[in-house]
């Protein structure tokens, strides 16, 4: 077949590579079947040599869908608040299936894990809690309104998971934080000093928190800090008992306080977070950047 660019030669069987977009990444397919022209190098792909280079391109992507534990197996029917029986439904699968896929008792199958991930792929509150990108942005795009306040790190951390949808137990697993430390921090119950720098460099490193956003946080959580001991459980509005009461009782003091040191505007912090507590925590999110490449 003469070369349709230049009408100067035929085209001969030829190699080269491509690049495509999977998921939001470039990728390179390599050593493709072509027909290239030895006169211009204009290069044409056969029908048969298209539907090859698409083979090549489904089985990269379904590469790149990590396959599905049995937790998050779990997890996808909590972040869609749905049975077993619903989500089977939707995904025209047998009860049993999935029941012993999230009981571990046989790993997915590699064509259902891609059938579940493109399950996934339609639901805005699935995505943010399994892929990183997605997580990312719904973050950020959450930070853009949430870090133009004065607001401490408790009550953004409350408000952020709120508005991205993430569910704590996601959180907790990413974070490595465990759910004790992670609601004393969201209730302002330890002072921003006495929060392990390196559980305040995992939170600000999760949350795309720059230094200086994460230092803001922590001095408006002084302000609440220091207003506690003015307040006692009277003020709670909860009249349980037990740890499940305490809990209540120490969430909604903390709110109250928070409404209060709203209402007092610009008053003075009674005290800073030091320049030697946000060292240690710059150098901890500096070792996580570099550990992630």
């Amino acid at each position: 077949m003469i070369c349709t660019n230049c009408f100067e030669a035929e085209y001969k069987p030829a190699k080269t590579d491509m690049t495509v977009d999977i998921d939001g990444r470039k990728h390179i397919l390599r050593d493709l079947d072509c027909e290239a022209c030895p006169t211009c190098g204009e290069i044409i792909f056969s029908h048969q040599q298209s539907l090859e280079i698409d083979k090549k391109r489904i089985a990269f992507q379904f590469g790149e869908k990590p396959l599905l534990t049995p937790d998050q197996l779990k997890l996808l029917r909590r972040v869609l608040d749905m049975n077993l029986e619903e989500v089977c439904n939707l995904l025209h699968i047998g009860r049993n299936t999935y029941g012993r896929w999230e009981r571990g008792e046989v790993a997915i199958t590699p064509s259902m894990n891609l059938l579940i991930h493109n399950f996934i792929e339609r639901f805005p509150d699935a995505r943010v809690n399994f892929y990183v990108e997605d997580r990312i942005k719904t973050i950020e795009k959450a930070n853009a309104t949430l870090l133009g306040r004065d607001i401490s790190l408790g009550e953004y951390l409350r408000e952020v998971m709120a508005a991205t949808r993430l569910l704590p137990d996601v959180v907790y697993h990413l974070t490595g934080i465990v759910p004790d430390d992670w609601k004393r921090i969201q209730n302002n119950e330890m002072e921003p000093e006495k929060i392990p720098s390196e559980m305040a460099g995992k939170v600000a490193h999760f949350f795309r928190l720059t230094l200086d956003a994460l230092e803001k946080l922590l001095n408006e959580t002084w302000r609440i800090t220091s207003m506690k001991s003015s307040f006692t459980a009277i003020h709670a509005r909860s009249c349980c008992h037990g740890v499940g009461g305490l809990a209540l009782k120490e969430s909604s003091m903390n709110k109250i306080i928070e409404k209060v040191a709203q209402k007092r505007g610009n008053a003075p912090i009674p005290k800073t977070v030091s320049k030697e507590y946000l060292a240690k925590v710059k150098a901890i999110l500096e070792e996580m950047e570099k550990a992630e490449g």
